[in-house]
């Protein structure tokens, strides 16, 4: 198959249904393109607490979920995933999507699958290159990425391991998450107005947990001058920064 090499953390983000256009700086000569993901040795730079708030609070909310771990914790020099690039535009406006140098063309990804156990200890190569050795009848086998659900006043939630044990634990009762374009629908309206919500199922490794809501609310996140925090992407758009509550009992 052919592969194309990345940092982490975006290797992860793409395969794990996150990050939906990579930037390059060449354009591919034809798409769709169905290509391994490879991420290198070395990550890149950012992290969690260095990066915008316009890729934090999704990746926040995708660790939450238990979809990806922490970013120092992703795997390199290996094969993580599978991707087909549906197309390559000059223009995009995925919060993604970047402008400058290096950004001149976007890859825009879609039927994305991670890996359950990456392939260790593969050098990549610079742009397209062959893996003969996979093929699409030989591939690992892929995660299952789950999603949140809304079923009338039921939410179905995926947590991560942890959070799940401390929860069952008696040790949390709240899950928070950050609003966004894609989150909305399940939230909230809108107009930021609170779905009703009454019971939740957390779902963890075929397990799950069944609780009532006691408290369901959506918050704004002030700054030290009560103002909601405000971030941007590269297109200069403004977001206001909106949190879920929930609280279970």
């Amino acid at each position: 198959m052919k592969a194309f090499s990345i940092q982490q953390p975006w290797g992860s983000l793409i395969c794990a249904g996150i990050k939906d256009v990579e930037n390059r700086k060449w354009a591919l000569k034809s798409t769709p393109l169905t290509v391994l993901i490879h991420v290198g040795a070395k990550r890149h730079k950012i992290d969690e607490d260095t990066m915008p708030l316009v890729w934090a609070n999704p990746i926040e909310d995708a660790q939450t979920m238990g979809l990806i771990g922490r970013i120092k914790d992703m795997p390199t020099s290996a094969i993580i995933g599978v991707a087909t690039i549906d197309r390559c535009e000059e223009e995009n406006f995925s919060i993604w999507a970047q402008d400058g140098p290096g950004a001149e063309y976007k890859w825009v990804m879609r039927d994305v699958k991670l890996f359950k156990e990456p392939i260790q200890n593969v050098k990549g190569k610079l742009g397209i290159f062959d893996i003969p050795e996979i093929t699409s009848d030989n591939l690992p086998e892929c995660m299952e990425i789950p999603s949140m659900q809304r079923e009338g006043k039921h939410l179905t939630i995926p947590v991560a391991r942890d959070l799940f044990n401390l929860i069952q634990d008696g040790e949390c009762d709240i899950l928070n998450f950050n609003l966004n374009n894609i989150n909305l629908p399940i939230f909230a309206t809108k107009t930021l107005n609170p779905k009703p919500t009454e019971s939740v199922t957390l779902v963890c490794d075929g397990e799950q947990i069944d609780a009532n809501v006691v408290r369901y609310a959506i918050v704004p996140v002030l700054n030290d001058n009560n103002d909601v925090i405000t971030y941007t992407d590269a297109f200069d758009r403004d977001y206001k920064w909106y949190r879920v509550e929930i609280q279970i009992e």
